[in-house]
């Protein structure tokens, strides 16, 4: 690493928010100094709840299913990991987020960006009190505040969609940047995928319960199992489910030909199924755009204008642009997003 390089800590949290970062920081990497760190909050509270085992079904726990799989994929591509950005003591000037949730007081010293990950989960009744009382955003337990805190520099956004959505609850409409983003943005490549079955029912189950949420799973299966009407039925688990638990219910509640995955990717088993049956998934997307039946538990109509804009793989290369004219810009921040109008393409 150059010490005549500027500094960016990608703070990521599931495999998905990893390499999505790593896709941007892969074309910043010749000019700045790039760190990986998994998403982490301030104080030695927040500390000792990661690494107690108390947030394991989070992206917040040391050693969560996420992180585990988030470590991994920085090992094996050869990226620096930087423990709560702390570890080698290094000043950061940029921060690239996947939530603005959880944001250590440090931050707000430094540049910050937000990339959405993907989905954000439905705006519940507990949210929506969070948000009228000014609470900590992560305190509903999902994803529905993820991008309304306003306290980032700008905001990457997946559609004109998710724009309103964060702007609606909070975030300034001039931070919010509408650029796609990576993993979701040229999802009819997902077509030239090899998957040895064809014509089937997929089921992308979520972690709903694993995060606290209530759920009648046998009544879920049982829903899948009408809509297939003899068609083989596959299941592809999240992968922070309960496998073992997950998978009972499903092998005493389907036909005996029912397929069980909890690994692999899932884009292949989209690209050759016949219908595509979510929860709470972003994987709806990739089976609308590829002309799939679709089932959900969000509203279609929401979903059809939430829906990411496809620009051919560039949204990462779009990304690193503006945060590299951001990274060298040294003028009053509202005047660099002026920049930006409203009705410009980044295309």
């Amino acid at each position: 690493m150059s010490q005549n390089k500027k500094n960016i800590l990608c703070v990521v949290g599931s495999l998905n928010q990893t390499s999505q970062l790593h896709q941007i920081a892969s074309f910043l990497d010749k000019e700045y100094n790039i760190f990986y760190t998994q998403l982490y909050g301030d104080g030695l509270a927040y500390k000792f709840v990661a690494e107690s085992g108390f947030f394991d079904n989070t992206v917040l726990g040391k050693n969560s299913s996420f992180t585990q799989r988030s470590k991994k994929y920085i090992k094996e591509n050869n990226l620096v990991y930087d423990y709560r950005g702390e570890t080698k003591g290094i000043h950061y000037d940029l921060a690239i987020m996947s939530t603005d949730m959880v944001v250590p007081s440090s931050f707000l010293s430094k540049k910050m960006v937000w990339v959405q990950e993907g989905m954000i989960d439905p705006l519940t009744p507990i949210a929506k009190l969070v948000k009228k009382f000014k609470l900590p955003t992560f305190l509903p337990g999902n994803t529905s505040l993820n991008g309304t805190t306003n306290i980032a520099d700008i905001y990457f956004a997946a559609s004109k969609g998710y724009k309103k959505y964060f702007n609606s609850l909070g975030t300034q409409s001039e931070k919010i940047l509408t650029t796609g983003v990576p993993n979701f943005d040229n999802i009819i490549e997902m077509q030239k995928l090899h998957f040895e079955h064809k014509d089937y029912v997929l089921v992308a189950s979520s972690d709903i319960r694993e995060l606290g949420g209530n759920e009648d799973r046998v009544h879920f299966i049982n829903e899948c199992v009408r809509i297939a009407d003899g068609r083989q039925l596959i299941f592809k688990l999240h992968p922070n489910e309960n496998f073992d638990k997950s998978s009972r219910e499903i092998r005493e509640n389907t036909p005996a030909d029912t397929m069980i995955f909890n690994t692999g990717s899932i884009d292949p088993m989209i690209a050759h199924c016949h219908t595509l049956i979510t929860q709470f998934s972003s994987t709806v997307y990739l089976g609308m755009i590829l002309g799939k039946k679709i089932y959900s538990y969000f509203p279609i109509e929401e979903l059809e204008a939430n829906v990411p804009i496809q620009n051919g793989g560039t949204s990462a290369e779009i990304i690193s642009k503006i945060i590299r004219d951001f990274m060298e810009y040294e003028g009053n921040k509202d005047t660099f997003l002026a920049q930006y109008e409203p009705a410009k393409s980044f295309l």
